[in-house]
């Protein structure tokens, strides 16, 4: 992969939890989201960050010559579970390690040696294998999906 694609995904990585955090300013992320499940902005927060973990995992077993993926996945309950095992964290210690999981992505992104790249790598959930480029559209997608969600509750939030 030539350095113009790794500097791409590594500006989509940083511009999407950028654009996360700032619409995140002075709100409470205690506010509920989704009113079927619970989850808060914080709830989402430390999702992203689990996923952005699971991310790094796969990226560097590939970069080591091997595959990483979630034993038998069930990802409503590897969902369920993140979340559960999140209530015991302070509402800013899920913020940091929100901003931590994003480092170890990145990182982990910019660790694969050129000559590695675009790479068949198997992604974290298991049943899929593909390019370093789709595994970090797909997650960044990710992350603007979720985004919108709590876009929208916080405006509604407000009155707006």
């Amino acid at each position: 992969m030539p350095l113009e694609e790794k500097t791409r995904l590594l500006e989509l990585l940083a511009q999407t939890h950028s654009t996360t955090r700032e619409s995140l300013e002075g709100v409470d992320l205690e506010l509920a989201v989704y009113t079927d499940s619970g989850w808060r902005i914080r709830d989402i927060l430390g999702h992203i960050a689990t996923w952005d973990r699971q991310v790094a995992k796969s990226l560097r077993a590939y970069r080591d010559g091997k595959d990483y993926a979630l034993p038998n996945h069930d990802e409503d309950a590897f969902n369920a579970q993140d979340i559960s095992e999140q209530q015991e964290l302070k509402t800013q210690q899920v913020f940091d390690e929100w901003e931590k999981a994003r480092e170890e992505f990145k990182n982990a992104v910019e660790e694969i040696p050129f000559d590695r790249f675009p790479g068949d790598v198997l992604y974290p959930w298991g049943d899929e294998r593909g390019t370093i480029a789709f595994l970090v559209e797909t997650m960044t997608e990710h992350d603007t999906e979720h985004q919108d969600e709590f876009v929208k509750a916080i405006q509604l939030s407000l009155g707006d």
